[in-house]
C-alpha cells in the first residue's frame, strides 16, 4: 500500500519555505554593503536546505504511514533551519530528534490521537 501526505500540507510548507528563502536572500543582499559573510554563506545555509526541502516536497508516495510523518517532520525541521539562522546548527544536529518523536508517536501515543493526526496528515 502506498501512502502520501495531504497536498495542502505540502503547499503550506512550500509557501513558508519560499517566503523564508526570499527573506534570507533579501537580508543577504542588503548586508552586502556592511558584512559579506551572510551573502557568502547563503548557498550553504539556505540553498542546500532549500534543495533538500524541494526533494522531500516532490516525493509523492511512501511505503508506510510512518515514512510520510517523517517526511513532513523533516520538512518542518528544514523550514526551521532556513528561517532561524542563529539556531541552524542546533536544528541540523536535531534531525534524529524528529525521527525519535515520530517513533514515540507511533508506539506510545493513544490510538484515537494517532488516528486523528494520521487522517489529517496522510492521504
Amino acid at each position: 500500500m502506498q501512502f502520501s501526505s495531504q497536498s495542502w500540507i505540502i503547499w503550506v510548507l512550500s509557501a513558508c519555505a519560499f517566503l523564508a528563502v526570499g527573506q534570507r536572500a533579501f537580508d543577504a543582499i542588503r548586508s552586502l554593503s556592511t558584512d559579506k559573510t551572510a551573502f557568502l554563506a547563503f548557498p550553504l545555509t539556505v540553498l542546500v536546505p532549500a534543495l533538500a526541502f524541494l526533494f522531500l516536497a516532490t516525493r509523492k508516495n511512501m511505503l508506510s504511514a510512518e515514512g510520510v510523518l517523517m517526511q513532513v517532520g523533516t520538512m518542518i525541521q528544514l523550514l526551521l533551519i532556513i528561517s532561524l539562522p542563529g539556531f541552524a546548527l542546533y536544528l541540523a544536529l536535531g534531525f534524529p530528534v524528529v525521527f525519535l518523536v515520530i517513533e514515540l508517536f507511533e508506539t506510545r501515543a493513544p490510538a484515537p490521537f494517532r488516528t486523528w493526526i494520521k487522517t489529517r496528515v496522510i492521504a
